[in-house]
């Protein structure tokens, strides 16, 4: 099943994007096309039939039915503004950048403007890996696939047409192993992840610093692990992002140095019973995550058996 989209042209071929390839490649009878600045990832992309074809080689942009884009924020807005000439008219693009705001502000408009449907998008998968080597078929299992309808559902016929493409975007991307589509604006995806994405970036790369890293070896167990997980990250994709979220991130950055100054107080008072009660707390907050969570599955579940 396709979804009415025959030919797809995956642009990156990163972690992401080759994941994104190599999934829709083997979980859809789509034909998957491949754009990358790298030639021969191109090609390896091919040859491991990640890939139907090469665009430029095997295919141009204008038979290209969807576009899913899997570069940096700054390079999604460059490159559809240098190809919007080329591109078929009606073609839907996604793009699977890690902020919002920017990107929909730049590309809504200027899609409309040309005939073309674009819809922000953001898969919440990953590893601390990056390049096409480490991706794979499976990235996305189970996890959220963020979509900002950015329309204002007027009842014109690009309005009509858009919401058309939203709903096949949703079933597409459960289709190829998403477990859930959660609707967004950009103001609020941005916001949102600036707590729970960056935040877990900046923290895991401080907290790795500490001179004491360099003798913890035979001292160390699983939340060493899972606090240092992301530090590994790719500094050149993350400093983008950060900056585009600035006043998001900075706000939760606040936040969390207040909270961090009650335990460092408390400790450096020898206050053991405020310490105490900030160490429930976190631990009730911690708690009502767990449930919010649960909750939040028993309705997918739900709403995957109403669909």
């Amino acid at each position: 099943m396709n979804y009415g989209f025959n030919k797809i042209a995956v642009v990156g071929l990163g972690l992401i994007g080759g994941s994104m390839a190599k999934t829709v490649s083997k979980r859809t009878d789509c034909r998957v096309y491949g754009f990358n600045r790298n030639q021969a990832v191109s090609k390896k992309a091919k040859e491991e039939g990640a890939l139907y074809g090469i665009i430029e080689e095997d295919a141009d942009f204008d038979e290209m039915d969807f576009i899913i884009l899997g570069l940096y924020p700054d390079a999604c807005i460059e490159f559809v503004k240098s190809h919007i000439a080329e591109l078929k008219k009606g073609a839907v693009i996604v793009d699977c950048c890690g902020t919002k705001q920017k990107i929909c502000d730049a590309l809504y408009e200027l899609c409309k403007q040309n005939g073309l449907y674009f819809v922000g998008g953001h898969p919440m998968a990953g590893i601390e890996k990056s390049g096409y080597d480490y991706s794979f078929d499976g990235l996305f299992d189970n996890a959220s696939m963020i979509l900002c309808k950015l329309n204002q559902s007027t009842g014109d016929s690009y309005d009509s047409a858009y919401d058309e493409v939203y709903k096949k975007l949703k079933e597409f991307f459960l289709k190829i192993g998403f477990g859930y589509v959660k609707e967004s604006t950009p103001a609020e995806h941005d916001r949102v992840i600036a707590y729970t994405s960056q935040m877990a970036h900046v923290v895991s790369s401080a907290y790795i610093k500490s001179e004491a890293c360099k003798t913890r070896y035979g001292f160390s167990a699983g939340s060493f692990k899972d606090m240092t997980r992301v530090a590994f990250l790719n500094e050149t994709m993350w400093t983008e992002l950060f900056l585009e979220n600035r006043d998001c991130l900075l706000r939760e950055m606040e936040e969390f140095m207040e909270h961090m100054k009650e335990y460092h107080d408390a400790l450096e008072n020898r206050n053991e019973e405020e310490l105490c009660k900030l160490l429930k707390e976190g631990r009730l907050c911690k708690s009502a995550d767990i449930q919010g969570e649960e909750e939040q599955q028993k309705r997918q579940q739900q709403e995957k058996k109403e669909q």
